[in-house]
């Protein structure tokens, strides 16, 4: 008879000593550390390549022993696994994890350790309301059966030194994924009303803040509905000011979750890393590591969807004083109005090499997602996905990690103490969690670009609610706020009464309820606030105009500033410091051109210039990002342009000179030694 398939299975042969022993990843303020070395990430998901994500309900360490073996030889030195689907396999209905669960998780690391590859272990997935409860986060039955199981787990492997925990990937705070809407369930109405009584004990005071007659807040306040979350909900009597308190509310509930989670992590004895695997949505209007980032020791972000916003992922990603990694990145699908593929397999290559290479800029390192393609998937998006085909031949992407895998290698050495930059961002969170979030969402990413990209300045992000670890940069933009708290315009006033330079755009006379709070007007006496109902208007930056363009949804929503004078940019000394105060909201004006003009005026009144110097200018579309490291000078560079371009630039640091050529949609990193003067480490050219 013909043979039409083998299967092979195999096994593992239990060795606790050789488990528990292996080298000891671990942070800084700035990156992984292997054995307390530097360790520069590039790594990846693995999930077996015959069965994907049901691999610990259908486990084969043979298969497992192969895979990991060309993970290894591919110089990726880190994976990501866990379960995303099957829990009630995995446990019984209290959470308690069968024996046959732990020696399969036991199996798998066993097997990791022996390609010496350091393990990130994923718990829950969106949402872990698979062990039950009325809320997964808020229900105190549910989460005990949660810790019941995560408690298990990390009590057997507590003391393996190359192991790191996910509690979830990519959560949300409700059963409506992806998006920060209400469950809507008694548990979170009571919690929601425990939450409203702590802030505004004065019932009087939160009618106030949230403009409803006195009757709207007695007895059980409703959570907020579908239409309050709309630009247009005040239309029709739905206004959206209890947005705010409720974005804050969900915040802090699922901070208190993960604080609860590491608890019960360092209850087992457990010091292993421990992290949330974030998305893109987490730093837009879902759960944010600037509110649970307390709780975790390094931050993530997936960056998934934002092609064009790459480097905006990192920068939010990074949170003061802690390592940040690119936890899931890779290549979303695209598609004709045909159902065919938009992008060839080399094109897929480069966008991802692009995302590999961002991860290094205040990071360190990505993980792809993900190395085996998942045919089992029934949906046909997400098939597609992988670096390895069902067959086991390879996509051009496979080659790209393989050569950002050779690349650790050298640059891992030199990752130690980098320069904080010089310029700081600051988002206004009271505008994001709002009804026109998309609106400061657009304003922080154009600042990244015209500040990164055109006037080739190297920034750092701050959220509002993290302001007082601002630092001491020589120049903090706020960038089109329209609104901000009161406890972050006084933080900003002190960073300038203290020598800082401060840039601000269009009006900040706005508390997180849209309450007028006068602050223009008791710095430049006779400034004006009015709605932005213009197209177009000028800014005057000394001889030159630059124009500015407000589009219909621009003119809808943003106002504006009128100084008593023609001149619609003002600087105003504030004790040691100066403001720099522009009456539009310049980013939200269209393109990126008039940011960066603005900036560029600043940035020469404050004396600021970049890292490096161009023989030869760049378009707009390429950036060159430069990272001072204690021995070393790392400069990323990513091409978003049409066309090859030739970067020559001289380090203003070493002296040095580095001429290459930078392919279209491509990207480059070089890094150039402190003493030596030469590159000692690159990839890409």
């Amino acid at each position: 008879l013909p043979i039409y398939a083998i299967y092979h299975s195999g096994f593992g042969i239990r060795g606790e000593e050789y488990l528990r022993h292996g080298p000891r990843l671990s942070t800084n303020h700035d990156y992984f550390e292997q054995d307390g070395h530097p360790l520069a990430v590039a790594g990846t998901t693995y999930m077996s390549s015959d069965a994907q994500r049901l691999y610990f309900e259908h486990p084969n360490v043979y298969v497992w022993n192969q895979d990991l073996a060309q993970i290894h030889d591919a110089n990726l030195n880190m994976i990501r696994a866990g379960w995303w689907t099957g829990w009630d396999k995995f446990c019984d209905e209290n959470g308690r994890p069968y024996e046959r669960t732990l020696r399969t998780i036991e199996a798998y690391l066993m097997t990791a350790h022996k390609y010496g590859l350091p393990v990130q272990f994923n718990f829950f997935a969106f949402l872990p309301e698979v062990l039950g409860g009325t809320n997964a986060y808020l229900d105190p039955q549910a989460v005990l059966r949660q810790q019941t199981l995560v408690s298990a787990v990390v009590a057997r492997f507590h003391d393996l030194p190359y192991l790191a925990w996910d509690l979830i990937n990519e959560p949300s705070f409700s059963r409506h994924l992806w998006t920060m809407r209400p469950n809507g369930d008694p548990i979170e109405i009571a919690k929601w009303n425990e939450w409203l009584t702590k802030r505004y004990p004065d019932r009087a005071a939160l009618a106030e803040a949230w403009k409803v007659l006195p009757a709207a807040v007695e007895g059980t306040i409703a959570l907020p509905d579908e239409l309050e979350f709309t630009q247009r909900g005040m239309y029709v009597g739905h206004n959206s000011l209890k947005l705010y308190d409720y974005f804050l509310f969900a915040q802090e509930s699922f901070a208190g979750w993960v604080a609860g989670m590491r608890d019960t992590i360092r209850a087992t004895g457990s010091q292993q890393l421990i992290t949330v695997g974030q998305d893109e949505g987490g730093y837009a209007d879902r759960l944010s590591p600037a509110f649970f980032g307390a709780s975790v020791d390094f931050t993530t972000n997936h960056s998934w969807w934002q092609n064009d916003s790459i480097l905006w992922d990192s920068l939010v990603a990074k949170q003061p004083g802690q390592t940040m990694l690119i936890q899931e990145t890779g290549l979303q699908r695209e598609l004709n109005l045909d159902e065919t593929a938009r992008r060839t397999p080399e094109s897929e290559a480069a966008l991802l090499e692009r995302k590999i290479a961002m991860s290094f800029v205040q990071g360190s390192g990505a993980i792809e997602w993900l190395w085996n393609s998942n045919s089992y998937m029934t949906e046909g998006n997400e098939t597609p996905i992988g670096a390895v085909r069902p067959d086991g031949t390879e996509k051009p992407e496979a080659t790209v990690m393989r050569d950002f895998g050779t690349l650790t290698k050298s640059l891992s050495a030199h990752l130690h103490n980098p320069e904080t930059p010089q310029v700081a961002i600051i988002t206004s969170q009271a505008a994001q969690y709002s009804a026109i979030a998309d609106l400061q969402i657009e304003a922080q990413r154009k600042a990244v670009r015209a500040l990164a990209y055109g006037a080739h300045i190297a920034p750092y992000v701050i959220a509002e609610n993290q302001i007082a670890k601002l630092g001491s940069p020589r120049l903090a933009i706020l960038p089109a706020p329209q609104m901000l708290t009161e406890n972050c315009w006084q933080a900003l006033m002190r960073y300038v009464d203290g020598g800082g330079n401060l840039l601000i755009t269009g009006p900040v006379d706005r508390d997180e309820h849209w309450r007028k709070v006068p602050r223009i007007e008791t710095l430049i006496p006779g400034s004006a606030v009015e709605p932005l109902t213009f197209r177009d208007a000028t800014l005057k930056l000394n001889d030159r105009s630059v124009t500015l363009s407000f589009d219909q949804q621009k003119q809808y929503w943003l106002d504006t500033l009128r100084f008593d004078g023609a001149n619609p940019i003002k600087q105003v000394s504030h004790g040691k410091g100066r403001i720099f105060w522009a009456a539009y909201p310049v980013e939200l004006a269209e393109g990126t051109a008039a940011a960066t003009e603005l900036y560029d005026f600043v940035l020469a009144e404050t004396k600021l210039k970049p890292a490096y110097t161009l023989a030869t200018p760049v378009p707009p579309g390429v950036l060159i990002y430069a990272t001072v490291l204690q021995d070393a000078v790392m400069y990323v560079m990513s091409s978003d342009a049409a066309e090859d371009v030739n970067v020559d630039l001289r380090d203003n640091s070493t002296g040095a000179r580095l001429n290459l050529r930078l392919g279209a949609q491509h990207a480059a990193i070089a890094v150039i030694g402190a003493q030596s003067k030469t590159v000692i480490a690159k990839y890409g050219f």
